[in-house]
């Protein structure tokens, strides 16, 4: 079933290129750039970064917003303002925003950030840096907000977000302290 749906979107995001063009629209009509700024490219406190982001992975996590699967340990918009999107809506926004440029990011390698994002196999999923994830529902991480990166990987830690892929996640980050956690979110905020 999780295979099928990935595919699904996979596909859908494939198949509608020119849908793409009435995402920055449909981004701007849904009030989108209020958390996540212009072109989802600078976003307030707490939201993530959305420009270049993998489709698949946002298409899934509209979905699960949409349908409260995806829990958090702060209040968001994000699950009334999915609600209010068609599918077809999902699949355009997360087809323009993967199709935007992601800033670069510098990342300390030599850094104990680096060292526990090796040691606890990040880079398994995500690829180095966080940059390369090995599927396409898989987050990009890296050059990700520290603030956000830090509070997802509690949430994971404490299962508190075990939606989609993040279930995996959990026996990664169980031993994880708040400070490791930290260290790792600096890691890969870069600068």
């Amino acid at each position: 079933m999780r295979v099928a749906m990935i595919l699904a979107v996979g596909l859908a995001l494939a198949a509608h290129p020119a849908a793409a063009a009435d995402g920055k629209a449909l981004f701007a009509d849904k009030g989108c750039s209020a958390c996540h700024g212009e072109g989802g490219a600078q976003p307030v406190a707490g939201a993530p970064i959305l420009a270049g982001q993998n489709g698949t992975y946002l298409g899934k996590q509209l979905k699960d917003f949409a349908e409260n699967h995806r829990a958090t340990t702060t209040p968001l918009p994000m699950p009334e303002v999915a609600k209010g999107l068609s599918a077809e809506e999902m699949t355009t926004l997360a087809a323009w925003l993967s199709g935007l440029p992601r800033h670069g990011v510098k990342q300390d390698e030599e850094g104990e950030g680096a060292e526990l994002f090796l040691d606890h196999g990040c880079n398994g999923c995500h690829g180095p840096g966080g940059l390369k994830p090995l599927s396409p529902d898989y987050p990009v991480i890296g050059g990700q907000k520290k603030g956000y990166l830090a509070g997802q990987i509690r949430n994971i830690r404490d299962d508190v977000r075990i939606n989609g892929r993040a279930r995996l996640m959990i026996s990664f980050a169980r031993d994880l302290t708040d400070a490791q956690v930290e260290k790792i979110a600096v890691y890969l905020a870069g600068n």
